[in-house]
């Protein structure tokens, strides 16, 4: 064959069969997301890319760790200072910021010298906290501020930490008491307050018989008063009401309205020529006239008159007297002779009433004089001598009783008298009627 057809023939091959090219293998090939054109060519990455990581991430790390390590050192740094956190407050005084020693010093010079507002009704005491027994407990809420974000826990603390720097902390500044203090204080307080309660009472006047109403009482109620005191106290709100309660009286003036009903009297004559004798009855009679007994209330006539004193207007009369190694007493002068024909016409009176009230005004000491006396009958008298010899007797009635005693002329006349309630004396008018006619 020519080198002409040689030539067309390789021709003609080139034309039919592409020269084959060589291919590059293929590691690994992305699968086209669902819904793309069938011919879309897939995404092809090499080995070499696949295991590079971008470099964004590198430098995230290095700074997430050079803000962690910044942080930890900060917050060993800060747990080494002396100083409490920032924005912290105790009772309102800012604290942040400052050592313990100067946290302490301001707090004291802004409670060192606090007092308690003590109010009751009717009365307010105002009364320092140091003679109460309180002191502000500055070096342990001090100490709690100091620790405030110093647990050791860095995970726990941080937060803490970072959060004080917007918001403000408040501490409340408790008081210690010294109890025993306190209580004492209280009881002495207490005391300045009680008022007894007074008992409706008669009293006996020209016009008549008139009531004097009752008054209430009041009592602190220490237990309580110093449980609110330790409840609530604090330094900013210093005033505390105290715990009281009122006395009622035992007797209300409604409870003695009533009639007044004569239970008994009795009278006796005496010389007017004596004239000392005849001053000392009026001035006894004077003295006892008027005198009430409430239920349950014991008469005494050494109490109701005192020591018989010339002071008083008693003077010198015949008295009997029995003398050191004599066996009989005889006729002396002494001061306030005459006093026991009082006493004795008064003995009498309440004898004569204990007749319609079955002894219920119950005799409790009376004594005969060692001679007869000319006014009574022997052994129906009743001889008193201060302060020893006396005459007395108790009111054991539901009702008050009150004496009146008059002289006129040579007379001197006692009698007993009962303020019942209005359906008490018609029933004993009654049994008087019923009596005086068996």
């Amino acid at each position: 064959m020519s080198q002409k057809s040689l030539s067309s023939s390789v021709a003609n091959n080139s034309t039919s069969e592409a020269p084959v090219t060589p291919v590059t293998p293929v590691t690994s090939v992305a699968t086209l997301p669902a819904g793309l054109p069938g011919d879309a060519s897939p995404l092809v990455f090499s080995s070499a890319e696949e295991r590079r990581w971008p470099r964004w991430m590198g430098v995230v790390v290095v700074a997430l760790l050079f803000i962690v390590g910044g942080t930890y050192g900060a917050y060993q740094v800060w747990n080494s200072n002396v100083r409490i956190a920032p924005n912290l407050f105790i009772a309102d005084v800012p604290v942040g910021s400052l050592t313990r020693e100067e946290a302490i010093k301001n707090l004291k010079a802004r409670f060192g010298k606090s007092s308690v507002k003590l109010e009751a009704p009717g009365r307010k005491w105002h009364l320092t906290l140091h003679e109460l027994g309180g002191t502000p407990d500055f070096n342990r809420v001090v100490n709690n501020a100091y620790w405030f974000g110093r647990s050791g826990n860095p995970l726990q603390d941080l937060p803490r930490l970072m959060k004080a720097n917007f918001d403000e902390r408040h501490l409340p500044l408790g008081v210690r008491w010294n109890k025993a203090q306190l209580k004492r204080r209280m009881r002495q307080v207490a005391k300045a307050y009680h008022r007894p309660a007074r008992d409706a009472k008669l009293e006996v006047k020209d016009v008549g018989v008139i009531i004097q109403p009752e008054i209430n009482g009041r009592e602190l109620n220490v237990g309580e008063t110093l449980a609110r005191l330790q409840r609530r106290y604090d330094l900013h709100h210093t005033k505390i009401e105290a715990s009281v309660r009122a006395v009622k009286p035992r007797l209300t003036a409604a409870s003695l309205e009533g009639a007044d009903v004569k239970l008994g009297s009795f009278g006796t004559r005496f010389n007017r020529g004596l004239i000392g004798r005849t001053r000392n009855i009026h001035v006894a009679s004077a003295t006892i006239d008027g005198k009430v007994l409430m239920p349950g209330d014991t008469f005494s006539f050494n109490a109701s008159t005192g020591e018989r004193t010339w002071e008083k207007g008693y003077r010198m009369a015949h008295i009997f007297e029995r003398k050191p190694g004599k066996k009989e007493s005889e006729v002396v002068d002494g001061l306030a002779g005459g006093v026991c024909q009082v006493s004795t016409t008064l003995y009498n009176a309440v004898r004569k009433g204990n007749r319609k009230v079955d002894s219920a005004l119950k005799i409790v000491q009376r004594e005969s004089h060692s001679l007869p006396v000319p006014y009574i009958a022997s052994g129906l008298d009743a001889t008193v001598a201060w302060p020893n010899r006396d005459f007395k007797f108790q009111n054991t009635l539901p009702h008050p009783i009150y004496l009146r005693s008059a002289v006129n002329g040579s007379r001197l006349n006692i009698s007993v008298w009962a303020r019942m309630p209005q359906s008490a004396a018609i029933q004993f008018a009654q049994n008087e009627d019923e009596n005086s006619r068996g």
